[in-house]
């Protein structure tokens, strides 16, 4: 559905760019329409990332030079316009087709949960890479992902249970970007941490987000910093060993402390953003490290020795 409603989005800009450009010749005898296409296609796809940069600027870490936090807001700005104009409109295109996971007992898989308003192709770096390192993958698509997190929660409790299914591992790594890591959090605040090894988060609103008050949909309600569902959750400790990536420039999760969770392990990325912590080369390293399976991690150790 959201990868439908993405596509209908763009489409609809290229009508109107096409109307506009069409109109400025008829007002104004010159064609425009490349011009007006480009405003239109680039610039309001821009809008919405430098919108939030702006109000969430006051709260950014402030630890490198200026042209260095200027190049990282002109990064961000390009993820976010490579995650919803390229990648997440066209997920079948990008993503292999949901095919069954290899029968892995001893691994630990990993199930990679999307933020809000995004599907299972915002992992299409993350799960290529874990993939080509010889990991289980398994990336959600929620069904419709402005719906109540403990409903989520439901839908990602049938995901880790199918890929325990298929893989026979007996535990599953969770990684959960934005709202992903509040799913994720449901999940172990209803089950316990039975079956899962551990919980990556990448710039969840673990104390909510200023923003969510003009997010649709109740999980926007539920990620507002003072409500109660989130203080419910919070009172809560996670049955289960906790990461938490937090990006010194996120201009989704403000302040980008919010991010930060009692009690976890944690990395700061003060140059990155929303979206651009995706693509920290810590990420991969954290999730390769707390997906080794103990057999071969107890192997490489061995021949690290005797080398």
């Amino acid at each position: 559905m959201l990868t439908i409603i993405l596509r209908i989005v763009l489409v609809l800009i290229l009508v109107v760019a096409a109307s506009l450009g069409h109109l400025t010749k008829m007002l104004f005898g010159f064609e425009a329409g490349l011009v007006v296409l480009l405003v239109c296609f680039f610039g309001l796809q821009t809008a919405i990332p430098l919108g939030a940069l702006a109000l969430s600027a006051p709260g950014f870490l402030r630890i490198a030079p200026p042209q260095r936090r200027w190049l990282a807001s002109a990064r961000e700005v390009l993820e976010f316009w490579r995650a919803f104009v390229l990648l997440m409109p066209f997920e079948n295109f990008w993503m292999s087709e949901e095919k069954p996971l290899a029968h892995a007992p001893d691994d630990i898989p990993v199930v990679l949960i999307p933020g809000y308003a995004c599907n299972r192709a915002l992992w299409f770096d993350l799960k290529r890479d874990l993939e080509e390192a010889g990991r289980q993958v398994a990336a959600v698509t929620f069904a419709w992902p402005f719906a109540d997190i403990d409903l989520l929660a439901r839908q990602l409790e049938q995901r880790i249970a199918l890929v325990r299914e298929q893989t026979g591992a007996t535990q599953v790594l969770l990684v959960g970007h934005s709202l992903g890591g509040l799913v994720a959090r449901a999940y172990l605040a209803r089950h316990g941490g039975a079956g899962v090894a551990g919980l990556i988060t990448l710039a969840t609103p673990h104390h909510g987000a200023r923003l969510a008050k003009f997010a649709p949909g109740p999980c926007g309600r539920q990620m507002e910093a003072k409500s109660a569902w989130l203080a419910a959750l919070n009172a809560q400790e996670p049955p289960v060993p906790v990461h938490a990536f937090w990006s010194g420039r996120d201009e989704f999760v403000s302040p980008p402390e919010s991010a930060r969770l009692p009690g976890a392990g944690e990395t700061c990325a003060p140059l990155y953003g929303h979206y651009s912590v995706l693509r920290h080369p810590d990420v991969l390293k954290k999730v390769l490290s707390a997906s080794a399976a103990p057999a071969k991690a107890k192997e490489t150790v061995a021949d690290t020795v005797s080398a």
